[in-house]
């Protein structure tokens, strides 16, 4: 060992000196670093080491410097330990320019219904890449969008050490979720960064006691925990060899155990916010809340539905159709066939019909012309019947699934007619219910007489847990019919069951006062369907072009009369 005075040692290193040191100041550079060897238990060899991270600076006073890199890098480490301690994964590769951080968690963690309906894979992991710059201070910079410093992809890997962005797939919420999260940082990163920097104060404090390079040392040598390596730095006055020795002595490694076993348990060694950690809980709960808000302008919807969408906004809906946000289509047909079948026919019925054709489709696509000049094509609001005579061109859903097989779905549809393919994407991404096909009998309800029946789930599990309380609260449930018109129900899947008694849509008249009307009677329900443009749905439909849906509904016992004799007063709302 020898003390190199700063003027003579300038000129061996790397870098240029770390401004902390003063004149006065001079270096301890190690030449000879001691290692373990595989010489045998408690014996050394000595071998050359001029590497860089080996310099240790002390000052004037006895006290050691250290860059803010070191400090950084170990509240880097310290989040990330964290987040592996709570089973997420994570990975990081830093350079002099930017330090590239991924970090996710795996989709099991979330309700298989909402996982269906946001278009992720419940076998696959949410991956977020954050890149922040001007190191060496870790988080010093709001990363944003805008910078393309933040992605937030889906993937098959478990291990995040060597993740790239070619390893991983968009979803329908990468867009929303990579907006919000710019935002949430923006708003919050004066208190995310003077936290991180409170934290690494105390680590720089910290670090007195043990050294942060000893500690990865004793890690690396002995294979212990971070946790054990500093106990035995600081019960060692942050001496090397001497604590190497006490995690030679197995009674004294005990002994630690038993210290670090009495002592609170923690996954940091210094109290502070994981930024990592703080992403990773708002990309959660922007998941689970992704039904609550538009994915475009972020506005809460009026009513709550399963799936995420956007709102009634004419140019929200045309960024959800064009910039592909939302469902994927290939996915929404292969996994559930016979849904979309019956939602392309919806629309057709309400493209004819003409009465409750809400939301209206709002997509576009540029071609040329005959005489090659750039054109706009999209849908008028005022002629409805061509969003249904479009639709009438397209192919089954069979001969689609052969299209998927090839490769070749968007091209081929789009051949057909230019706004069918997005036209289509519109169609299943604005329906925010989750309709699942009865394929087993004992599922499927008795007396009615169709084989095709489906469960219809419209509200997220927060809904469903508040009307199971109603459930408790009343008189339990009980179920009844509601018909309607083919027409109509493009209308109901995406706005629900509204009263239109005493409006323009209005279909029927109100014997018993405005609502909405129900019957306990299934061939009630089935004649008021009938109602409308029988005949006018989707001709290359399974199901045929005459269709006619009711809907069995469950409903909280309301009020004091008998329910098989409503009236029409029982379930008004107060």
């Amino acid at each position: 060992d020898a003390y190199v005075p700063r003027q003579q040692h300038e000129k061996n290193r790397r870098g240029p000196l770390r401004s902390k040191l003063q004149a006065k100041d001079v270096v301890l550079y190690t030449t000879k670093a001691k290692t373990m060897s595989s010489f045998g238990s408690g014996e050394y060899a000595y071998e050359d080491d001029n590497d860089y991270d080996e310099e240790e600076y002390i000052d004037s006073d006895g006290e050691m410097l250290h860059d803010d890199s070191d400090v950084t890098n170990v509240l880097l480490e310290e989040d990330m330990l964290e987040l592996k301690q709570r089973h997420y994964f994570c990975g990081y590769d830093s350079n002099r320019i930017e330090c590239a951080v991924w970090f996710g968690f795996p989709l099991s963690s979330l309700s298989k219904e909402l996982l269906f309906a946001c278009g992720l894979d419940t076998s696959k992991s949410v991956a977020v890449k954050i890149v922040f710059t001007d190191p060496p201070i870790y988080g010093s910079r709001c990363p944003t969008v805008k910078d393309k410093h933040i992605f937030i992809r889906q993937t098959k890997k478990r291990d995040f050490t060597n993740l790239g962005l070619s390893d991983c797939e968009s979803f329908g919420l990468w867009w929303t979720l990579e907006q919000r999260l710019s935002e949430y940082l923006q708003l919050q990163w004066k208190e995310i960064s003077g936290g991180q920097q409170h934290t690494m104060d105390k680590l720089r404090e910290q670090e007195k006691l043990a050294s942060f390079k000893h500690i990865k040392h004793l890690m690396e040598i002995h294979h212990v925990r971070r946790d054990l390596a500093r106990l035995a730095l600081v019960q060692s006055n942050n001496h090397l060899d001497c604590a190497t020795d006490l995690l030679f002595d197995e009674k004294k490694k005990r002994d630690l155990l038993l210290v670090l076993s009495r002592s609170p348990h923690t996954t940091r060694s210094v109290e502070g916010p994981n930024l990592l950690l703080r992403v990773l809980q708002f990309i959660k709960k922007r998941i689970e809340d992704a039904t609550r808000f538009c994915l475009v302008c972020d506005q809460p919807h009026p009513l709550q539905l399963l799936k995420p969408t956007v709102c009634t906004q004419d140019l929200c809906n045309f960024q959800f159709t064009n910039m592909g946000l939302g469902i994927n289509i290939e996915n929404e047909i292969l996994k559930s066939p016979q849904a979309c079948d019956l939602l392309i026919s919806m629309t057709t019925g309400a493209s004819f019909s003409g009465r409750h054709f809400e939301p209206f489709p709002t997509v576009e696509a540029h071609i040329n012309d005959s005489n090659g000049l750039p054109q706009k094509v999209s849908f008028d609001r005022n002629k409805p019947r061509e969003v249904g005579e479009v639709l009438q061109k397209c192919p089954s859903i069979s001969k689609m699934i052969e299209m998927i097989g090839r490769k070749a779905l968007r091209e081929e549809l789009e051949a057909i007619h230019p706004l069918l393919y997005k036209l289509l994407r519109w169609i299943m991404g604005t329906n925010r219910c989750h309709l699942h096909y009865l394929t087993d009998s004992r599922m499927r309800v008795d007396g009615v007489c169709t084989d095709h029946q489906f469960i219809l789930r419209s509200t997220p599990p927060e809904k469903e847990r508040a009307f199971k309380q109603l459930k408790q609260q009343h008189k339990g449930t009980f179920y009844a019919f509601h018909g309607s018109g083919l027409g109509n129900w493009h209308s109901i899947l995406r706005l629900g069951l509204k009263n239109f008694s005493g409006t323009e849509k209005q279909s029927h008249g109100a014997v018993y006062g405005p609502g909405i009307y129900m019957a306990v009677d299934g061939a009630t329900a089935l004649f008021y369907a009938g109602y409308g443009h029988v005949g006018s749905g989707w001709q290359h439909s399974q199901f045929g072009a005459s269709v006619k849906c009711i809907a069995l509904c469950e409903i909280v016992t309301y009020g004091d009369l008998d329910p098989k004799n409503c009236n029409g007063k029982l379930h008004a709302p107060k």
